[in-house]
């Protein structure tokens, strides 16, 4: 694989190769170990991720004045903004990221800090922020990534393009600090009313998953930092990750969240939960600790409720594949975590 730009839901330059030759006696085709485990793996594993890397091709789209992200007048800004090169995994495991890292000077990044803020974990290439920015000027926008060059960028990207003032993009690991960056902007007065986390690096491998985005560390201090009445969006082409972080949010947040009621019928999830609380797990193999879902019963959204899309969420629905959504609301329990 050949990489020059890429991130979880960054259009870039990524390249790959997969090795497949045939016999030309029998006409088969062997397909090499990569292609295999792709075309063998569980179904609700594969979105574009698993299936298609992105391509210059698909960056390039997203830049066009027809595109989507039209607005940003993106081609003009790449004439000034230089490209990055990018790591496509990085691993936040590592001593470097286990520091909680400052918060922003949030009256220096904003012109009015008191604006609510949606903060957009995992904001690889930034579109959607600068967006999502330039469409609500009445809020505050922050684009979170581990991957510093792409935060650089970002900025970049927004001062060439004219967007500033409710825009900023930070580097941390949000897993280790993001419960603190909510808690500062809450003390100036301001509201951290959203929380988004778009497309994350699936780090398919099982004994990778403790590397993924939405672990016990991360939504216990949302729990904590954030109020009653605000959000976390979660979205994923790969169904099995979308179930993933929506298992650990219910899992974790001891009743600090709930599916939104204005967007999943949540009274006919928890009736569903009670009928079916006693059947056993469907793998017979797993290990079962009692605990039961009651979200799962509340389905996905059919439509991104947002109303801007992400990068990977473009090219998904362009290659006419299914996104996963749910919506979380902050409960008015009181956080004992």
């Amino acid at each position: 694989m050949t990489t020059t730009a890429a991130a979880a839901d960054e259009p870039a330059t990524t390249t790959t190769t997969t090795t497949t030759t045939t016999t030309a006696a029998s006409g088969e085709t062997n397909e090499g170990p990569r292609a295999k485990r792709t075309r063998n793996r569980d179904p609700r594993e594969l979105g574009v991720t698993g299936k298609r890397a992105f391509t210059v091709k698909h960056g390039g789209l997203l830049m066009t004045s027809e595109g989507v992200y039209g607005d940003l007048k993106l081609n003009e800004a790449a004439r000034k903004v230089k490209g990055v090169r990018v790591r496509q995994h990085v691993n936040p495991l590592s001593s470097r990221f286990q520091v909680q890292a400052p918060s922003p000077v949030w009256r220096e990044v904003y012109d009015d800090a008191m604006k609510p803020l949606t903060i957009d974990i995992g904001c690889a290439g930034g579109r959607f922020d600068l967006l999502l920015a330039k469409r609500q000027p009445e809020r505050n926008v922050l684009g979170v990534d581990i991957r510093e060059p792409l935060v650089e960028r970002g900025l970049s990207w927004g001062e060439a393009s004219g967007i500033v003032g409710n825009i900023h993009f930070a580097t941390c690991n949000a897993t280790v600090s993001i419960g603190e960056w909510v808690k500062s902007y809450r003390a100036l007065g301001g509201e951290v009313e959203l929380v988004t986390i778009l497309h994350p690096d699936p780090h398919f491998k099982s004994k990778h998953k403790k590397r993924r985005i939405v672990q016990k560390q991360l939504v216990e201090q949302l729990a904590r930092e954030m109020h009653p009445g605000t959000r976390v969006y979660l979205q994923s082409d790969v169904e099995e990750l979308t179930e993933d972080m929506r298992e650990k949010f219910e899992r974790y947040c001891d009743g600090c969240f709930d599916l939104d009621p204005e967007l999943h019928d949540v009274e006919a999830a928890r009736a569903k939960a009670e009928t079916v609380k006693d059947e056993p797990l469907e793998d017979p193999d797993a290990e079962d600790d009692g605990w039961r879902s009651t979200w799962v019963h509340g389905g996905w959204l059919s439509e991104n409720p947002l109303g801007v899309p992400s990068e990977r969420e473009v090219q998904t629905l362009g290659e006419g594949l299914p996104v996963f959504r749910v919506m979380l609301r902050r409960t008015e329990k009181k956080c004992e975590i």
